[in-house]
């Protein structure tokens, strides 16, 4: 039962933070997010509480930031867009991003549509996931603006099994 009000929770934090993640793009001048079926757009991503899991990487074996040219893909897809949400999450929003885990597990379901994937193998900036009816992905993430514990991590790669 408690997955289930996990999921659930996930679920309507992810409704929240399309709408804020929108207005925030929208205020900054950043581009619509894309949408439709595939699109990367955090429609309905899932926004984990801070607590709901632990961040499983040091600062000692975090990545160094992303290099200039690196891909991203959600749940921001521009170093502006980035540079903004770093911010927000500086204030004290969205603290999820902090946690590569979280932002895998939100992209995965915004993106697949999956509705309670598990992290199986975490290293820094790589996430594996399965869900439940059997599908699995790779997730590799960056920390565009900041490396370490203070840093957001967006999706950079996502290759689903």
């Amino acid at each position: 039962m408690p997955r289930v009000d996990g999921a659930k929770a996930r679920a309507v934090g992810g409704l929240l933070t399309a709408g804020v993640l929108t207005l925030l793009l929208a205020a900054c001048g950043g581009a619509a997010p894309p949408s439709g079926p595939g699109a990367s757009a955090p429609s309905g991503s899932a926004a984990p509480s801070a607590t709901s899991r632990t961040q499983q990487t040091s600062p000692t074996t975090v990545p160094q930031a992303a290099p200039t040219g690196t891909p991203l893909l959600w749940p921001v897809t521009d170093l502006a867009a980035a540079q903004d949400l770093q911010t927000k999450v500086d204030g004290g929003a969205q603290p999820w991003t902090l946690d590569p885990e979280e932002v895998a597990i939100s992209y995965a379901t915004t993106t697949y549509g999956w509705t309670d994937p598990e992290p199986t193998s975490t290293t820094p900036g790589s996430v594996d996931l399965t869900d439940p009816s059997g599908g699995t992905a790779h997730v590799t993430l960056v920390q565009p603006v900041r490396a370490g514990p203070t840093g957001i991590w967006v999706v950079s790669a996502a290759t689903r099994g």
